[in-house]
């Protein structure tokens, strides 16, 4: 029986990396007729367990609205301020390449309201009402000159909400309801019900797979590089560095480095301002739709006595002891997944390792915002300094027995 069924979860998983691997679709099929004119707002969710595409961050949530707008038509956006870290709406092609961006600062009240993202304000605080202005132009901005609004292009597009670190853990929207779409005076309600559609994973396959294939292959250390952050339904208020892994039985991933500031909401405030508003590590699987694996944010990341963080990486298979991880005040993070694990060795996926940062204080000269636009991973080290996430590859059995400090001096050909 156990033999069965580990054929059976072979034979799913091998099933499910095909499907991931080779999705493809023309330009003309990339938004589905059958959900331009949805009946409610924001019907479609992007996230890891419904439609894992595009290197989602598992302490997100995205809600994608498809639009077809015509020049003249008058759009609002209405809703309440999410208890979250951070929220902002984004306007894109029909491709999924960035039109415009509100992010929650720009984002103005209703009269009698607050924005409490804003200096001064409680992120608790009530009434928290807002309405945005969709401006319908040929000619769009990525900012908007006028406050509270964002601009978008007419014809087939997208609108995306997101929400980062909602207060409520189990309230993916912030604890408030989705947003109404009113446009020309019909009002479309915040669905309730929310699906993964799959011209979005179509889209993610056929914009991912150039962007997987153009990615730095693994070196014989990993190497984090700058990445520009395009692809598919990109976020301009955050910026990446990726390091691509090769995986062997036995071996981890090691990545350390000095970890900015940032506001540990809800119990404290977004103001003064810290380093970074959000930052995280992410593992992801190199292979289309650009799936992630698993997430350690700001908050829930192992930091030693300096401030430094460690990730240890790898299969479920050579995790290292408890005992081990909290010696080197390490996080672990998993390196495939359910679907890879499943794989046989020698199908296993290549990693896309992930740190994002979001929105830096003008005086964080060191963030990834401030790299210039090079995949060389030396101007991501210089610009970064101690910030910047040195990595290495471990034998299970080093780590266990001299730590990551170890990994790093004696380095991934020392098998102890």
């Amino acid at each position: 029986m156990k033999l069965f069924k580990r054929c059976l979860a072979v034979s799913m998983a091998l099933a499910t990396f095909a499907a991931l691997a080779t999705v493809s679709t023309p330009a003309s099929a990339q938004v589905s007729p059958a959900i331009i004119n949805p009946t409610c707002a924001f019907p479609i969710i992007v996230n890891q367990q419904d439609a894992n595409v595009a290197y989602p961050d598992t302490n997100s949530t995205y809600w994608a609205m498809p639009t077809n707008f015509s020049l003249g038509d008058v759009v609002t956006i209405t809703g309440e301020f999410s208890y979250a870290r951070y929220m902002s709406f984004n306007s894109y092609n029909e491709t999924g390449s960035s039109v415009g961006g509100l992010r929650d600062t720009a984002i103005l009240p209703d009269v009698g309201s607050i924005n409490p993202f804003l200096d001064g304000q409680s992120l608790t605080g009530t009434p928290r009402n807002y309405t945005v202005t969709v401006n319908v132009t040929n000619t769009p901005q990525v900012t908007s000159p006028v406050p509270g609004e964002i601009d978008a292009i007419p014809g087939i597009g997208w609108l995306l909400i997101r929400v980062y670190v909602p207060f409520d853990a189990n309230s993916p929207s912030g604890g408030v309801p989705i947003p109404s779409i009113t446009v020309n005076g019909a009002t479309k309600t915040g669905c309730t019900t929310f699906g993964a559609e799959p011209a979005i994973v179509a889209l993610a396959a056929l914009i991912m797979g150039q962007a997987i294939a153009d990615a730095i292959p693994p070196a014989e250390v990993p190497e984090f590089s700058f990445s520009g952050g395009g692809g598919l339904f990109p976020n301009a208020d955050n910026k990446y560095v990726y390091a691509t892994t090769s995986w062997k039985p036995g071996r981890l991933a090691i990545v350390r480095g000095l970890a900015p500031s940032y506001p540990d909401t809800p119990g404290q405030g977004l103001y003064p301002e810290q380093q970074l508003r959000y930052w995280s590590m992410c593992t992801n699987l190199l292979v289309t739709p650009a799936p992630v694996v698993e997430c350690a944010r700001d908050n829930v990341t192992a930091l030693d006595a300096q401030g430094y963080y460690t990730y240890v990486i790898g299969a479920d298979e050579d995790q290292p002891s408890a005992a081990a991880i909290a010696r080197d005040n390490a996080t672990w993070l998993k390196w495939f997944g359910p679907i890879g694990e499943a794989l046989p060795d020698e199908l296993k996926p290549n990693g896309n390792l992930i740190l994002r940062n979001m929105l830096p204080d003008a005086s964080f000269t060191n963030a990834v915002q401030n790299i210039p636009m090079t995949q060389s991973n030396a101007a991501a080290r210089a610009t970064m300094g101690a910030y910047y996430p040195e990595a290495t590859y471990c034998e299970r059995s080093v780590f266990e027995r001299y730590g990551a400090g170890a990994c790093f001096v004696l380095g991934p050909k020392f098998t102890g």
